[in-house]
């Protein structure tokens, strides 16, 4: 999928706040797969801050990075993806790119909301 995609996949969850706080539920599932122990911590670590962004628990973030975010996640949580999760093992390995790539790309992002969980405790 290109960035583009991902960036108009966020922008339509973003906007569409029930659609939102259904993937995310689907997120919950989705971590319990075997094949995800590569990215299951960066999974978590993403899910968190969508999740404390949309209930304003963090609000130091970056519009246009969160909306790259949340793409990436709808990405990994939908059927659209390009190798279906019904593939054992290998439709994994599309969504566990996605998430690398959302990781490598936001890091910095990721890192300023990791430090302010370390502030609020």
């Amino acid at each position: 999928m290109k960035k583009d995609g991902l960036k108009s996949l966020g922008l339509y969850y973003l906007t569409h706040p029930k659609k939102l706080k259904s993937l995310m539920q689907g997120a919950q599932k989705y971590a319990t797969k075997d094949g995800l122990k590569e990215a299951k911590n960066e999974f978590l670590l993403i899910c968190q801050y969508v999740k404390d962004v949309m209930t304003r628990r963090y609000t130091g973030y970056s519009v246009f990075k969160l909306i790259s975010i949340v793409g990436a996640l709808a990405y990994v949580l939908t059927p659209a993806d390009l190798m279906p999760d019904l593939i054992p093992m290998i439709g994994l390995v599309d969504d566990t790119a996605v998430l690398m790539w959302a990781v490598s790309k936001f890091g910095d992002e990721l890192r300023k909301y990791k430090e302010s969980l370390v502030k609020v405790r």
